[in-house]
């Protein structure tokens, strides 16, 4: 019963007449546009963020000051006026500025702005401030340090650098001065095969190496000011050589230098002018181990051995050698009348060990892994009767088993007996009882 009311509801009141309706509500929308157009009410619009220009610094220079905005480096703002007005504007139609001639005495001014665009309308900024922070100039020398970015071209590196002026004059807050360690440069080289030069802006960095607003201070050179640097960048070839070690000098005494060693890097990849890198083929190290014992190790400084101008292009500042140096041991090793060998006996002659029981010990000095095996049949010792006299007479032992330098000390003397073939039945080796055997005469 109930859906039967409202069906007929909707069936009378809306739906009859339904065309002209819905043309008097286009008709009412087109009379409401064409009254708004017309009327053009006033309306109101926000802008934020308008940066704040700064005018009359040169009333703070004069009084040798510089000034830190605290507040007001931009300002929000509301604008009122006809609605066909307001909605056409953007904000760069608007320019804000702060008059630090009409300072304060708590150091703040009115933040003015200004729609050149159209002056009938409104603009509120609710009363902001631009609020700055006073305090005395100071000056300060800053040497000017290159960085340089990115990589050059595959067998090319940066040499050296030039700067001009490398030394500036800073100028700005004393308290922003005092924090002011060095300006750096940053020049991109990446992909570079030539020499090149630029002109860039410097930055302030304090001795931490974190960066400092530059905006805050002035450059000049020479009472002129300046805006950046010219910067001058070196480009070489590279070149790698190898290099040469080579150990010189006796080491501590009781130790013996083999010849080994060893020693990273064994190859330098260097840069510099042409003239200086053509005939560079390889770098000789000398390594003077004069008193050195056991393991000798040292870093020998590549800069004392490089030609002028050339300079190492990766990290090495040095060559590490290790020198192995090692340790002497002794030997004593005895012989018997029957170890020893006669020689050159005289024609005509005999020759004999006088004392056939005798020992005689030699000493025998190297590193342990030389010495360990040698005996006395290694020794091979003899005696050399070529300028013997006839009779008794003392020869010394030599070797030829083994080297000279091995041998410790003076070899050992032996009482040998020469005398003429014939009368050598009468002679009788000590100890008595035993027989001599007579050496044959040399030829």
């Amino acid at each position: 019963m109930r859906s039967n009311r409202l069906k007929n509801f909707l069936t009378v009141v809306i739906m009859k007449n339904l065309g002209y309706k819905i043309l008097s509500a286009v008709i009412a929308i087109v009379v409401w546009l064409i009254v708004i157009n017309i009327a053009d009410p006033v309306t109101t619009r926000t802008f934020s963020g308008l940066q704040v220009e700064v005018l009359n610094q040169s009333a703070i220079a004069s009084i040798n000051q510089v000034y830190e905005v605290v507040e007001g480096q931009t300002v929000d703002f509301v604008v009122k006026g006809k609605t066909s007005v307001i909605r056409n504007l953007r904000i760069s139609d608007f320019s804000a500025y702060a008059d630090l001639a009409q300072l304060s005495p708590v150091y703040a001014t009115d933040i003015v702005v200004k729609c050149d665009k159209n002056e009938t309308i409104e603009i509120d900024t609710k009363n902001r401030m631009m609020v700055v922070k006073l305090e005395d100039i100071d000056t300060k020398n800053v040497q000017v340090i290159v960085d340089t970015s990115g990589e050059a071209a595959d067998g090319y590196c940066v040499g050296d650098y030039e700067v001009k002026p490398n030394m500036i004059t800073v100028s700005g807050g004393a308290s922003k001065i005092s924090r002011v360690e060095n300006l750096k440069v940053s020049v991109n080289v990446d992909g570079a095969k030539k020499s090149f030069s630029d002109k860039v802006e410097p930055t302030a960095y304090d001795k931490d190496g974190k960066e400092i607003d530059s905006s805050y201070f002035t450059f000049s050179n020479n009472g002129l000011k300046i805006s950046d640097v010219a910067v001058n960048i070196t480009i070489f070839k590279t070149k790698t050589i190898p290099v040469v070690v080579k150990v010189d000098g006796a080491p501590k005494e009781g130790y013996v230098y083999n010849g080994n060693y060893e020693y990273t890097p064994e190859s330098i990849v260097v840069s510099g002018p042409p003239k200086a890198t053509r005939n560079l083929d390889y770098l000789d190290i000398p390594v003077d181990i004069t008193g050195a014992e056991g393991e000798y190790e040292t870093n020998v400084p590549l800069s004392n051995f490089l030609p002028d101008g050339v300079n190492t292009v990766n990290a090495e500042e040095n060559i590490s050698v290790r020198v192995i140096l090692e340790k002497l041991t002794t030997k004593d090793i005895s012989l018997g009348a029957e170890d020893i060998e006669i020689r050159n006996v005289p024609k005509g002659y005999a020759a004999v060990i006088k004392d056939s029981s005798a020992s005689y010990t030699v000493t025998v000095e190297g590193i342990a892994q030389n010495i360990k095996d040698i005996e006395k049949e290694n020794l091979k010792a003899f005696i050399d009767m070529t300028h013997a006299q006839e009779g008794e007479c003392f020869i010394q032992l030599q070797f030829e088993g083994v080297d000279e330098g091995m041998i410790q000390g003076e070899s050992p003397l032996v009482a040998v007996v020469l005398l003429d073939s014939s009368g050598m039945s009468d002679v009788t080796p000590e100890p008595a009882g035993e027989s001599p055997v007579p050496t044959e005469p040399a030829e």
